[in-house]
C-alpha cells in the first residue's frame, strides 16, 4: 500500500487530523437539535457506528484488500460501551471537561500498553514517561479550569426555578409564554421531581428527569439526580464517571490491532473494526430490548420502550458526529501504525485542545 512508505511522517500528519476530528465530533452531540429531542446516548452511538461502518470502505479505494479479523469485535467491545458513556458525559458534564478527563486517562493507558507491554522503542523510557505525566497533568488541569464560573447545571426545585424566571409586562413568564410544548415539559419536570423513576402507560421505566427537556436563555437547565447501580448520582457527577470509564475502557480500543496480523493492521483494520463495532451495537440493542421485555412482560411494549432515533431531526448532526469520529478513528490507526501505541494514540489525545476551543 502506498501509505506504508510514508512511515513516521504519515503517522504525525494522521495524528494532527485525528486531533481535529476527535476534538470536533462532540459538538453536534451537544448541539441544539440533540438538546431539543433529548437524544439517548445509545441512539447517538448508533449514528456514530453507522457512519463508521459506512465510511470504512474508503480504505479499499486506498489500496487495502477486504479482510476481516475477529479482533475487530474485541475492539468493538471496548469502543461501543465507552462511546455510549462518552456521549452521556458530553451531554451532562460538558464537552471540554469530559474530553479533558478521558484524554488524560487514554494517554496513560495507551502509553502503558505501548511502552511497558508492547515494548515499543523510545529514545529514553524515563524521559518519555515524564513527558506523558506532564501531558496528563496538563490535560487534567485544562479540564478542571474549563468549567465556567457559573455552572451550566442548576440544581434547584421546580418552584424556585419558576420564581426566578423573568416576568414580562403581562405578568407572564417571558421565557415560555409562546411555547405550549415547553409548558407541557414543565409539568413533566414537576411530576418527575417527586420520583426517582417514573413508569409510563407502556410499563417503561425512565430516569427521573431529562436535563435537556427545558432550555432557558440557551443555558439554564433543570437537573435532577439519577438512580444508577444502587446510588443516587447528580447528572454531572455521573457524566464525569462516564468520562473516566471512557478513558480507561476506551483507551484500549486500538490494542487488539497489535494482535492482528497480515493485511488486517493499520488501515486494513478499519473494516474489521467497523464490522465488530456493528455486531457489538446490535447485541447492546438486543440486551436493552430484552430488559424492557422483562420489565413490561410484553414483546410489543418492550419495543415501544426503546428510545426514538428522531431521524428527521438527528440525521444531519448524527451523521456529522459519526463522520468526524470515523475520520479520527481511521487517522488514529495510521498514527498508531506509524508511531506506535504509546506515542501515536497518546498524541491523538491532543484533541482536548480542539474541544476546549469549541
Amino acid at each position: 500500500m502506498p501509505l506504508e512508505t510514508c512511515g513516521e511522517f504519515c503517522g504525525w500528519a494522521a495524528a494532527v487530523v485525528a486531533c481535529l476530528a476527535f476534538g470536533s465530533f462532540g459538538v453536534p452531540v451537544k448541539g441544539s437539535r440533540a438538546t431539543r429531542v433529548d437524544i439517548d446516548p445509545l441512539v447517538m452511538q448508533s449514528f456514530k457506528t453507522f457512519m463508521c461502518f459506512a465510511t470504512c470502505w474508503v480504505v479499499l479505494l486506498l489500496g487495502e484488500e477486504f479482510t476481516f479479523t475477529p479482533w475487530g469485535i474485541v475492539s468493538g467491545l471496548f469502543w461501543v460501551p465507552a462511546g455510549t458513556a462518552a456521549i452521556f458525559a458530553i451531554r451532562n458534564a460538558g464537552l471540554a471537561v469530559s474530553q479533558g478527563i478521558w484524554s488524560a486517562l487514554i494517554v496513560l493507558v495507551s502509553f502503558c500498553w505501548g511502552i511497558f507491554i508492547f515494548d515499543e522503542a523510545v529514545a529514553s523510557r524515563y524521559v518519555a514517561t515524564l513527558a506523558i505525566l506532564l501531558m496528563t497533568v496538563g490535560l487534567l488541569g485544562m479540564s478542571q479550569y474549563s468549567v465556567p464560573a457559573e455552572q451550566l447545571f442548576e440544581y434547584t426545585s421546580a418552584s424556585s426555578f419558576e420564581e426566578s424566571e423573568p416576568i414580562d409586562g403581562n405578568g407572564e413568564d417571558s421565557s415560555f409564554h409562546d411555547d405550549d410544548a415547553i409548558d407541557g415539559s414543565i409539568e413533566m419536570e414537576k411530576n418527575a421531581m417527586n420520583n426517582t423513576s417514573a413508569i409510563d402507560g407502556a410499563g417503561c421505566t425512565h430516569l427521573a428527569s431529562r436535563i435537556d427537556s427545558l432550555l432557558v436563555s440557551g443555558e439554564r437547565r433543570i437537573c435532577h439526580d439519577v438512580h444508577f447501580l444502587g446510588f443516587n448520582w447528580s447528572r454531572r457527577r455521573l457524566g464525569l464517571a462516564c468520562a473516566v470509564f471512557n478513558g480507561f475502557w476506551g483507551g484500549i480500543i486500538m490494542v487488539p490491532m497489535h494482535y492482528s496480523s497480515g493485511n488486517t493492521t493499520g488501515l486494513g483494520y478499519a473494516v474489521s473494526f467497523a464490522i465488530g463495532a456493528s455486531i457489538v451495537l446490535l447485541v447492546m440493542w438486543a440486551g436493552r430490548y430484552l430488559y424492557h421485555v422483562g420489565r413490561s412482560r410484553s414483546f410489543v411494549k418492550g419495543f415501544d420502550c426503546l428510545p426514538s432515533f428522531h431521524l428527521r431531526v438527528m440525521w444531519l448532526p448524527g451523521g456529522i458526529a459519526g463522520g468526524l469520529w470515523s475520520l479520527g478513528n481511521i487517522c488514529s490507526m495510521l498514527s498508531v501504525q506509524g508511531l506506535g501505541e504509546g506515542v501515536g494514540y497518546s498524541v491523538v489525545q491532543g484533541s482536548m485542545l480542539v474541544s476546549g476551543l469549541w
